[in-house]
């Protein structure tokens, strides 16, 4: 089990053999969860760049559309209920 110690900028620096272990180089974006008194960070995994593919306006033109037109019929049915939407 290794130490670390919280700087003043709320800072730790995660040991190097837990860094190795764990593959972490920098920019490796953690999560950080609270479970009681246990800070626990994970790696997130990024999705592979296999996994986007490149889609054109004939694509999202439509799909903005549709989601605006939701977003819009949702904002007036609550402000019909009365419930305030900032």
């Amino acid at each position: 089990m290794s130490k670390t110690v919280v700087s003043k900028k709320g800072q730790v620096v995660i040991p190097k053999q837990a860094r190795d272990t764990l593959s972490l180089v920098p920019g490796t974006v953690l999560r950080v969860q609270v479970e009681g008194k246990r800070v626990i960070l994970e790696p997130l995994q990024e999705p592979p760049k296999e996994a986007f593919v490149s889609a054109g306006s004939k694509v999202t033109e439509p799909l903005l559309r549709e989601a605006k037109r939701t977003s819009d019929k949702t904002k007036k049915l609550l402000r019909d209920l009365g419930v305030s939407i900032g």
